[in-house]
């Protein structure tokens, strides 16, 4: 479990007072587009549900309208993010539910149809079954829900089940509030509960409040832009431009997705990089490309996030050309051609990128227990996949011990 103590400068305090400021994991994951049909549960839902929990210490991953990709994704990244014995592990899923032959799954939003691509709800228990007596799964029904009957409850975990709309302001409001007694929150809301319900039980049990630190801040927005240079990828592979708008209205390619979604005449810099349909091997030769020229990417992965998409925009600079961040065929040409008459970089090696972690690198983070190991894997691993997270954790450390 992660505890650190936080000092609270207060209005009306003269002096800063400590309080031990226990921090959980969190998934908060609203599906509301499915084809033509709009329900509960949308963007705004999650980002407020998001935010609230954020507040009180939680640890978060997020996602709209998610494909069955981009789910499975955001599942992964959450259980990456659970230390051993951290609580509480909270899951909050939104949409439309299909039963298959390995019980109940949230269905992907979009166009997608195949139900055995949801994301299983028994993947989802099996987790926080780790962590007894404090996991709750909190389930927003869109539509008809009885693919939810089936479900099966590890001991130890406690399911809160209704309307998407209901449970998007229960997870907003009520549940992030500390010490709340659950069971009369939920009665509130019309809202069920099955599992695990002591008496007292409530979700969170701190009451501090601690607005995310600048590096969480920033941990959190490289993660948005992988997803979102992810989503736009599959979106330029497929076609499904709008379902890229869907989980991204505002993302980092939406004029783009809009233009070749309506088949706009236009053709803005990102549009012509995704008319060349550069596959992950052409993307990491570019990547390669980049760090040869000495232009960190931030790593060799296939994926245009932030950091590559910097490098090209100071390498398109450096040629005289216009710096958009996007490439063409003459670029990406020329580009290769600069790469293979340059001499190797003397450039630091550039940053893991954080889909990329070697079994050594996993199995360090994975036994970086307290300081002493945080400190190790640092000193290993300075630019790895997890080092933002590790830092975070250090100046939590630090900050409760008075350093």
């Amino acid at each position: 479990m992660r505890t650190a103590g936080l000092a609270l400068a207060g209005f009306l305090a003269a002096a800063p007072a400590w309080a031990e400021f226990t921090t959980g994991d969190a998934l908060v994951i609203g599906n509301a587009r499915y084809g033509e049909t709009v329900t509960a549960f949308g963007p705004d839902a999650v980002q407020a549900v998001a935010r609230a929990l954020r507040l009180r210490g939680q640890e978060v991953e997020q996602l709209a309208n998610g494909g069955a990709v981009a789910m499975q994704q955001a599942l992964d990244g959450f259980v990456a993010a659970i230390d051993e014995g951290e609580t509480p592990l909270i899951v909050v899923l939104s949409g439309q539910f299909a039963s298959v032959d390995g019980g109940p799954v949230l269905r992907p939003a979009g166009r997608e149809t195949s139900k055995a691509a949801g994301l299983s709800l028994a993947a989802v228990l099996e987790v926080l079954a780790q962590s007894p007596r404090r996991a709750f799964l909190v389930l927003g029904e869109a539509g008809e829900a009885t693919a939810l009957e089936a479900l099966e409850i590890p001991e130890g975990v406690t399911v809160i089940r209704g309307p998407a709309a209901k449970v998007a302001e229960f997870a907003a409001r009520e549940m992030a509030q500390p010490a709340l007694p659950l069971e009369k929150s939920a009665d509130w809301y019309g809202l069920a509960l099955s599992g695990h319900a002591s008496d007292g039980l409530a979700v969170l049990t701190h009451t501090e409040v601690r607005p995310p630190s600048e590096a969480e801040q920033a941990a959190a927005r490289d993660r948005i832009a992988l997803l979102d240079e992810t989503a736009w990828q599959r979106a330029v592979e497929s076609g499904a431009f709008q379902a890229y708008l869907d989980s991204y209205p505002q993302g980092l390619h939406a004029e783009a997705a809009l233009q070749m979604r309506d088949g706009a005449p236009a053709i803005s810099p990102a549009k012509a990089e995704a008319s060349l349909a550069l596959d992950a091997t052409a993307r990491r030769e570019i990547q390669r490309s980049l760090t040869q020229l000495g232009h960190r990417t931030g790593g060799i992965d296939g994926i245009f996030g932030p950091g590559t998409r910097g490098a090209i925009t100071a390498w398109q600079r450096q040629s005289g050309t216009d710096p958009t961040g996007y490439l063409d065929a003459a670029q990406v040409a020329r580009l290769a051609k600069e790469a293979a008459q340059s001499p190797a970089p003397s450039a630091p090696r550039p940053r893991r990128a954080s889909n990329a972690v070697s079994a050594q690198e996993a199995a360090t983070w994975n036994m970086a227990r307290g300081e002493r190991g945080l400190r190790a894997y640092l000193g290993q691993y300075p630019n790895g996949a997890f080092a933002a997270r590790a830092r975070v954790k250090l100046s939590n450390m630090q900050r409760g011990s008075g350093q």
